[in-house]
Order: C-alpha cells, then sequence, then structure tokens
C-alpha cells in the first residue's frame, strides 16, 4: 500500500481530468446509455495510458505496469456499476414518487421535437399541450385543475406582454418557467447561451467535425474496412461470378453520387439490375411520382440475383472501396444519386436544410438503414439523417454497425 498509495495523489486529478474534460462525463446533459459505455471505456483507456506515460516520464519503474492498467479497468468497471445502481435507485424512487405535469405552450416542429425527446427521457412525465399563451387566471385554473408543475412556452413570434404575464404569473405561483426559441426550427446546429456581447444571446453553434473526430473516424473505417477484407473477399468473389452468370455486363456498377460538400465521386455497387437500366430511371420516376428518395420497391429493372443481394445489402459491399480512399464512410448518410436529382428533390421537400447532408461524408450504413430501411417515411429518414448529423459520436458510429448486421440478416425493408 506504502508503495501505491503515493501515487494516488497523480492518478486521482488525472482521472478527474480526463473523464470531465476528454470524455464529457459528470455533466448535466443526457447520455444514451451505450454512449456513457463508449466514454467510460474511452477514459479508462487514456486516464490509465496517462498514468503509464507519467511513471516512465520520471523513470519510476518499481511500479508494476500490470497492476496500473489492472486499477485503470477496474475504476472503469466501477465506475459503470456505479452508474447501473445509481440509475436503478433513481428509476425506483421515481417509481412512487408523484410526477407533476408540465404545461407545453405552443406548436409547431420545436414542439413535436421536444415531446420525442420527453418520451425518451422521461417518459413518465405527463405533458398538457395548449397552442396559446394562457392568461395568469386560466394558468391559475390550469394549475388547480392539472396540477401543473412547470411551464414550457415555444417563443411565440408576437404576444411578449403576454408572455410578460405569464412569467410574473409563474414568480407568483412558484412554478419554474422554460422558454425554447423557435430558432429550434431552422434544425442547423447547437444553440448555446452567449453574454459576450454584454446581453444574453442565443448564439447558432454550426455542426463541423473536429479534426480529431475526423482522424478517430477514419481510423474506425479503415478499422471495418480491414476486417470485412479478411472475412468477406471470398464471397464477394462468390458474388461477382453469380452476377454475371445471371445477365449481362459487368459485375461492378459505378454511379456519380454526392460526397462531401457536395463533390461528384464514382461509388461502387455490385450490379444488380440490368445493364440499360440507367436510360429506363425516368420511366420508374414517372411510376413513382415526386419523391425524396428515389427507391422502388418492385422495380422492373432489378435482375433474380440482383433481389437477393438488395434483399441482404450485399450488393452494398463493393463501396469499402470508396471508404478506402476517403469518398465515403461506413456510417453517414446515403449518397444521393446525380441523374436521378435526389438533392434538388429533397431541397423542394423539405427546405434549405437538406443541404446539411453535404456537410458530412456518406455512408455506406446509416440510422435509417437499421431503424426499418426502405419501410420508413422520407420524413423519418430525413429526420434520422439530420439526427446523425448533429449528434454524430463515435459511440453512435460502432452502434449503427452492430445494429447493421441483424438488419442485414433480417432482410426487412429492403429492396
Amino acid at each position: 500500500w506504502e508503495l501505491y498509495g503515493r501515487l494516488l495523489w497523480l492518478i486521482v486529478p488525472l482521472w478527474l481530468a480526463v473523464f470531465w474534460y476528454s470524455c464529457r462525463l459528470y455533466r448535466d446533459s443526457w447520455q444514451s446509455p451505450f454512449d456513457f459505455w463508449i466514454q467510460t471505456v474511452k477514459g479508462s483507456l487514456l486516464s490509465s495510458m496517462a498514468v503509464l506515460a507519467t511513471t516512465l516520464l520520471f523513470g519510476r519503474l518499481e511500479y508494476s505496469r500490470f497492476m496500473l492498467l489492472l486499477a485503470g479497468s477496474l475504476a472503469g468497471l466501477g465506475v459503470l456499476l456505479s452508474h447501473a445502481v445509481a440509475g436503478w435507485v433513481d428509476d425506483l424512487l421515481a417509481s412512487h414518487e408523484v410526477v407533476a405535469p408540465m404545461l407545453l405552450v405552443g406548436g409547431g416542429k420545436t414542439s413535436d421535437l421536444l415531446l420525442e425527446n420527453l418520451k425518451e427521457r422521461h417518459p413518465r412525465l405527463p405533458v398538457v399541450t395548449r397552442d396559446s399563451i394562457p392568461t395568469p387566471a386560466e394558468l391559475e385554473a390550469a394549475v388547480a385543475a392539472d396540477g401543473i408543475g412547470e411551464v414550457v412556452v415555444i417563443s411565440p413570434r408576437d404576444g411578449q406582454g403576454q408572455l410578460l404575464a405569464l412569467a410574473e404569473a409563474c414568480e407568483s405561483a412558484g412554478i419554474p418557467l422554460r422558454m425554447l426559441p423557435d430558432l429550434l426550427e431552422l434544425r442547423m446546429g447547437e444553440l448555446q447561451f452567449d453574454e459576450s456581447l454584454g446581453v444574453p444571446a442565443y448564439r447558432l453553434q454550426h455542426t463541423q467535425m473536429t479534426r480529431a473526430n475526423y482522424y478517430s473516424k477514419r481510423a474506425f473505417d479503415v478499422a471495418v474496412c480491414l476486417v470485412v477484407a479478411a472475412f468477406l473477399g471470398p464471397l464477394l468473389l462468390l458474388i461477382a461470378v453469380l452476377i454475371r452468370s445471371d445477365s449481362k455486363g459487368p459485375a461492378l456498377f459505378r454511379q456519380g453520387r454526392l460526397g462531401l460538400r457536395g463533390q461528384v465521386f464514382q461509388a461502387y455497387k455490385f450490379r444488380t439490375m440490368v445493364a440499360d437500366a440507367e436510360s429506363r430511371v425516368a420511366e420508374v420516376k414517372k411510376e413513382l411520382g415526386p419523391k425524396g428518395f428515389f427507391k422502388a420497391k418492385d422495380d422492373p429493372r432489378v435482375t433474380r440475383v440482383g433481389r437477393w443481394l438488395r434483399r441482404y445489402s450485399l450488393d452494398e459491399f463493393p463501396q469499402f472501396l470508396n471508404v478506402l480512399v476517403g469518398e465515403m464512410s461506413v456510417v453517414g448518410p446515403r449518397p444521393l444519386a446525380v441523374t436521378s436529382g435526389e438533392l434538388e428533390s429533397l431541397v423542394e421537400q423539405f427546405g434549405p436544410t437538406a443541404k446539411k447532408r453535404m456537410n458530412i461524408l456518406p455512408g455506406i450504413t446509416g440510422l435509417w438503414q437499421v431503424s426499418g430501411r426502405s419501410d420508413i417515411s422520407d420524413e423519418q429518414r430525413f429526420a434520422l439523417d439530420l439526427f446523425y448529423i448533429e449528434r454524430w459520436s463515435l459511440g453512435l458510429d460502432l452502434e449503427v454497425v452492430l445494429r447493421t448486421v441483424p438488419a442485414m440478416l433480417s432482410g426487412k425493408g429492403a429492396y
């Protein structure tokens, strides 16, 4: 104990610093259990490496490297277990607690987004909604009838006098009041509270991937490519032979796709359609009607082998070549085809926000591919793509990859 006890003055501050600054743990912001697990493992590894590097720097060779790594692993396990126990106790106490309803004032996309988040993070919280700002008398009646415990207002374009009266009524009744700016409807990035101008303001922090995040994502992509090449190489050769024997034409198909910042690149896929498929795009689009994502369930151009490849998404595997050269990522929004005008259709359907898909590398798989694939609506696909762009993390990439395997094997929603 005397030998390793002297290290506590070093280990404890290092652990706190790494977990606080590098891994963003112990913050008030909500994290999914999967992200918390990833961040804890990351923090344990970084902390252990920092302690090892420090002992080597000062030439303290009497400390066992194995013991230091073991201590870091056990400490990480302790963090996970303590978090699980704390969550269980919190859920147990919450199940016996009477939750006061929330009054949500306002509508639109911001209101819908808030309701979705509340269902996920606070499923037991009752929510009472209304479109207009209540008067003090109406608030008093709502408190008496429903026991309102908090008021959330989607910031209105007018009615500032009513908002001020509501704020005073909430203060008198001892009810917390929160206001959400309608800038959230833009879905352009994260809103941060900023007082650098001397007055309170909301600063729109555009979503950008830092250099460190880019390199970590790139390393993850290359690692996945190497694993796929090592384990699935013979299967890919067999697929190429089956395609050539089933229909005329090459085994691989190249098509112009939109990549990062709208740059056009040639995406590779196993050919699943007849050789003249590109010349029949207008014919199929006429049958489909106007849609943002161009994908037909009963496309007459698909071959027999192609239908089987699409069912299990095996036609996408050549795109790992695009990943290796840096034109695509393993996880990201699906690359839009140039010839079918998918980007223009999305902009027409969802507005300029659709161009946010160009701010990140397109991917082989993504959130909507593991959330119903082609069976979900264009609106749901678009929302999932935006969620990924705005909430990217390496843990989210790993989660999507792990969910991709059962989604492929099920074949549900693939065509």
